[in-house]
């Protein structure tokens, strides 16, 4: 009898030391991420891996039924509106919750995480917002899929133009280089360091 009791006991002791799971609320905490700011992460990330698919399918192949299929998805131009309007509202939801989100690491490597973040907001605003300035500028009708934003235009306004002309092609693939690099890191963390940065965005984090 004593020895069930105390197997009871042990059970019961085992069962309340486990630390209790937070729930994931709409807003972030300094532990984890809110459902808000893990949606629009990786609806992002759709959103960029979707716009690279695109564009490498069709350096890749041409025209073929894959990537025509690929492109009615994904039209480079709307898929780009929408990448800039999300990041117009991450940008607004980390303001608001700036005094309540995980925070960086210290040192060196957090430094460094927040110049590389500081960086993907930068060229997830440019690349976007740049294309639509040269589109407007050369005077190409501004469309969101079936939806004609602004009609076609006769004009040549350059200075719209050169910007994107000159530095889209090579910010893209720095955001590509980015992203590959953002990927990897986030392994690391989770593999190699066996912290809780890759939690924050997956899981409770706790």
């Amino acid at each position: 009898m004593v020895k069930g009791t105390a197997n009871s006991m042990e059970l019961n002791s085992s069962h309340t030391s486990k630390p209790a799971q937070t729930p994931i609320g709409w807003l972030d905490s300094p532990n984890c991420y809110g459902r808000v700011s893990r949606t629009l992460h990786w609806l992002t990330a759709a959103l960029v891996t979707l716009q690279f698919a695109v564009l490498l399918a069709w350096r890749g192949m041409g025209e073929n039924a894959i990537t025509l299929f690929l492109a009615s998805i994904g039209p480079h131009g709307s898929l780009g509106f929408m990448i800039l309007i999300v990041t117009l509202f991450r940008l607004g939801w980390a303001f608001a919750n700036r005094k309540q989100r995980p925070p960086h690491q210290p040192g060196l490597g957090g430094r460094l995480a927040r110049l590389v973040h500081i960086t993907f907001y930068g060229l997830l605003l440019w690349l976007p917002a740049f294309a639509i300035l040269r589109q407007y500028g050369r005077g190409g009708a501004l469309r969101f899929y079936s939806m004609e934003l602004l009609p076609e235009a006769e004009r040549n306004i350059t200075w719209m133009i050169a910007p994107a002309d000159l530095l889209h092609g090579p910010l893209s693939w720095l955001l590509c280089g980015l992203v590959f690099g953002h990927i990897a890191m986030a392994l690391v963390h989770r593999f190699w360091l066996k912290d809780k940065v890759l939690a924050r965005m997956v899981s409770s984090g706790h």
